[in-house]
């Protein structure tokens, strides 16, 4: 009865207010479920475990501009020095071609005449042999016994003259030989007088030489002992100095190592002020040890000086005496020494009228022999011309197949010098001249190893500390697809201007910027092998977590590794700047 009741009641309502009621209930309902719904939400929330999001390190970059070039850089192949101006005969290779090493590129206009003048040369080598072999063949027999008997007969008429001159010069010489005694014995009586008169003097003389010499070995040895003790203190403070200049090189190194490590932040500033000043301490006391070395050496030359002006005036004196006792000599000797010089006179006049006559015989056998020798000597040589080869004649004739021989060698190397060979294996780039051009400054071909290609990039000078040998590398440009890969292999010692240039108006055109080479990976190196000098984009992987490079910087000296952070001029992995 209730529920017929309930639904009477239901049936009697409005329709507008049965849809009032509906959406009453409906909203209730919503309600209840949406606060089951936030409060399960929040009870997982309390439940459920954080989270925790690994994040991976930025990768570091260096970006720089360079180019594409073949190991060993780009060759320009040219004629010799010498040759400078001749023109190209014939050009052996073509662009693209893989030459060896030794190979000749090219034949200059020049071959063939000297290839001509090499066969010249050579005919001359065989005429000259010919001719060694003609002088070796020696003369025609014949004569020779009647050349001889001529000889013989000749000889005979010289010993005849000979010996009839000679015994007119032995009557000469012994009349001259008694005059000589007779005056000579004069004189060696006056000689005997005068050497006692300058035996006396010359006694005197020796008394006061000898104390000359000892006041003289006296002053010296007062000087060496001086000259001793001023070359001991000299050694003794040098090698006070070296001491001292050993140990400021030592602190001049040790400073220098500081001020790396205080440059890069690994040492703090009062340990470096320390090493500074033991570098300025270690200054100083080698200019006191130079200033004290000097000092004493002042004093000793001084004494060395006195020394020796006191052995000057004491010598002084001396010689003065010796010179006087000379004088009293020379006179006491005057008047012995001109009689003997009258009696060396007559006999000088004895000697002269007997020595003219004996010259007068010996001209004259002089005369006679040389007439009979010279007749002698040119049959000799008329008998030697007729009988035996001489070997005048055949080191002559040898002489010309040397000179002929020496031709062809020069005309062999001039004719090498008329091919161009090429100094390395490679592959031709270009050909600068063609046959029948002059050959430039820019040579014949220009050459390369391109089976190993690099790049060279110009790395800005602030940032080239964060570049190591062995780094990894990547290239690209709008030129190829993809990207190359590679390591550093080389980095320049020198700062320089930048050359490789973008199209960017606001970017640095004069930045100073050092030269570092990459090697390209060995598939890489192919895809470029034909694309030298191209400019490519540079990013060298510089990150402190990187394994695969070498942790030497460009001066050459292993370092420590750098710091996690991305430094000046890094490039983070999205290519945002850490500037």
């Amino acid at each position: 009865m209730g529920e017929e009741t309930q639904l009477k009641d239901w049936l009697l309502v409005k329709p507008t207010g049965r849809w009032i009621l509906i959406l009453a209930v409906a909203a209730s309902l919503g309600t209840t479920v949406l606060g089951l719904y936030k409060f399960n939400e929040f009870k997982n929330a309390q439940n459920k475990q954080p989270e925790t999001v690994a994040t991976a390190p930025a990768k570091i970059e260096v970006t720089a501009l360079g180019r594409l070039e073949p190991q060993g850089e780009l060759i320009k192949l040219s004629a010799p020095s010498s040759l400078e101006g001749t023109r190209v005969a014939r050009l052996l290779v073509k662009q693209g071609d893989k030459i060896e090493n030794g190979q000749v590129i090219a034949i200059l206009d020049s071959y063939e005449q000297r290839l001509a003048s090499l066969e010249e040369a050579k005919r001359q080598v065989q005429i000259a042999q010919a001719n060694l072999a003609k002088v070796k063949a020696g003369a025609k027999a014949g004569e020779i016994g009647a050349q001889q008997a001529e000889i013989a007969r000749l000889q005979a008429q010289l010993d005849g003259e000979k010996k009839t001159q000679l015994a007119t010069i032995a009557r000469l010489q012994a009349q001259l030989d008694g005059e000589r005694k007779t005056q000579q014995a004069t004189i060696a009586r006056l000689q005997a007088q005068l050497d006692g008169e300058n035996n006396a003097q010359k006694a005197s003389i020796a008394r006061l030489q000898a104390q000359l010499n000892g006041e003289r070995k006296t002053q010296q040895a007062t000087i060496a002992r001086l000259q001793a003790q001023f070359d001991g203190e000299r050694k003794t403070q040098q090698a006070t100095i070296a001491r001292l200049q050993a140990q400021q090189r030592n602190a001049g190194a040790e400073f220098e190592r500081y001020q790396i490590l205080y440059k890069q932040g690994a040492l703090d500033a009062s340990r470096f002020d320390s090493k500074r000043l033991e570098l300025e301490t270690s200054q100083a006391q080698v200019n006191e040890a130079q200033a004290t070395l000097k000092r004493t050496l002042e004093t000793l030359f001084q004494q060395i000086n006195e020394a020796q002006a006191t052995r000057n005036q004491s010598e002084a004196t001396l010689v003065e005496q010796i010179n006087e006792a000379k004088a009293n000599l020379t006179k006491t000797d005057r008047t012995l020494i001109e009689q003997i010089n009258e009696a060396k006179a007559t006999l000088k006049k004895t000697e002269q009228t007997l020595v003219e006559q004996i010259n007068e015989a010996q001209s004259t056998r002089d005369r006679t022999v040389n007439t009979l020798s010279e007749q002698i000597e040119q049959a000799k040589a008329t008998l030697n011309q007729i009988a035996e080869v001489r070997p005048t004649d055949v080191q002559a004739a040898q002489a010309e197949i040397d000179k002929a021989i020496a031709t062809v060698k020069k005309a062999q190397t001039d004719l090498d010098l008329a091919s161009v060979r090429s100094p390395l294996f490679g592959q031709v780039l270009k050909v600068n001249a063609r046959p029948g051009e002059r050959i430039g400054d820019d040579g014949i071909i220009e050459l390369g190893h391109t089976d190993q290609m690099y790049v060279v990039a110009e790395v800005y000078e602030t940032e080239i500390d964060k570049v190591r040998l062995g780094q990894a590398a990547t290239v690209s440009s709008s030129a190829f697809t993809g990207k190359l890969k590679g390591t550093v292999d080389q980095l320049g010692l020198k700062i320089g201007k930048k050359n490789i240039l973008n199209d960017d108006p606001a970017a640095d055109q004069d930045a100073r910027v050092v030269e570092v080479k990459i090697r390209l990976d060995e598939s890489d190196s192919k895809q470029v092998a034909g694309l030298t000098n191209l400019q490519v984009e540079v990013a060298i992987d510089v990150s402190p977590t990187s394994s695969n490079h070498t942790d030497i910087p460009a001066g050459g000296n292993p370092t420590p590794n750098p710091s996690p952070s991305t430094g000046r001029g890094g490039r983070d992995e999205e290519g945002g700047s850490n500037q």
